[in-house]
């Protein structure tokens, strides 16, 4: 079924949960601790102007994965699935030889439309599993496969208990002119922007990987904020935070590192990117 052949490059997918695209230090954040990311920009190219369909987690993730705006699908309220037989990432890469996989928060149904060669959901603490990262890695490999690696983090979605939030002073915290500048408002976040740190962290943890496994060489990776937070005119919105996502890609040699791309892209285009960057083209129509 797999092709023997690494020539073609891998695609690394990493997607935050809930975070605002403007509390990541490279997207102008004065308070937000992201070093790993803001060094990612570096390498890479960092969109300004990307968005997604619907301000919340589900149907995102399932527009995310089959190319399909949600009202397609089927999967445009929240906590629900795409119409059966509905073709995903899974499907499209197959054939042109890639292993997937999804390690992390899955948030997608049925598993017809999901069948990933790996799928491992994260641990009952909400930590990403990387040791299953290193695995797949492995076997891939091993066996000459190329691959799809999608890590879905569960930060800095509530209830805000990761990280360390005595790395920022509520006083002196930036607030956006929607939020009510009270102390409430501050200490809680505190602990947000405590989250936003610890997926940093996370972040920079599967670049390493890929630095020690060499495969950060020979790999496409992108980095997705997904819809805003849950504080007001953000998530479940479709003002500008609700839907505006941070989107910075890597690929070397490929894309010029540390520039900026003010084109207007969507999460949609990236399922139909991947397969053209693997040398294929879709089984299915797809709306990116």
């Amino acid at each position: 079924m797999y092709g023997s052949s690494t020539s073609n490059p891998n695609l690394i997918l990493f997607i935050a949960d809930d975070c605002s695209y403007y509390d990541i230090g490279c997207y102008g954040s004065k308070d937000s601790k992201t070093p790993n990311i803001d060094r990612f920009a570096q390498e890479g190219m960092r969109f300004t102007k990307a968005y997604q369909s619907v301000p919340m987690s589900s149907p995102t993730r399932h527009n995310l994965y089959t190319g399909i705006w949600p009202v397609r699908s089927g999967a445009y309220p929240n906590h629900t699935c795409v119409n059966e037989g509905t073709l995903s990432i899974v499907h499209h890469l197959h054939p042109l030889g890639y292993k997937v996989a999804l390690i992390g928060k899955s948030h997608v149904s049925p598993k017809t439309a999901f069948p990933f060669d790996m799928y491992v959901p994260i641990s009952k603490k909400n930590d990403i599993q990387f040791n299953s990262i290193r695995k797949f890695i492995s076997e891939c490999k091993s066996s000459g496969t190329p691959y799809c690696l999608i890590v879905a983090s569960n930060q800095p979605h509530t209830p805000w208990n990761k990280g360390d939030a005595a790395q920022f002073d509520a006083t002196k915290l930036t607030l956006p002119p929607m939020y009510v500048d009270i102390p409430e408002t501050r200490e809680a976040l505190t602990h947000y922007l405590a989250e936003v740190n610890f997926m940093d962290n996370e972040f920079g943890t599967l670049l390493s990987i890929l630095k020690e496994e060499k495969q950060d060489e020979n790999s496409v990776v992108v980095y997705l904020s997904e819809q805003g937070n849950s504080l007001p005119f953000a998530k479940w919105t479709c003002y500008d935070a609700g839907v505006h996502s941070a989107c910075i890609v890597r690929w070397s040699r490929k894309v010029t590192p540390n520039t900026v791309s003010d084109a207007l892209v969507e999460y949609v285009d990236i399922l139909p990117t991947f397969i053209d960057i693997a040398g294929g083209k879709p089984v299915a129509p797809l709306d990116g």
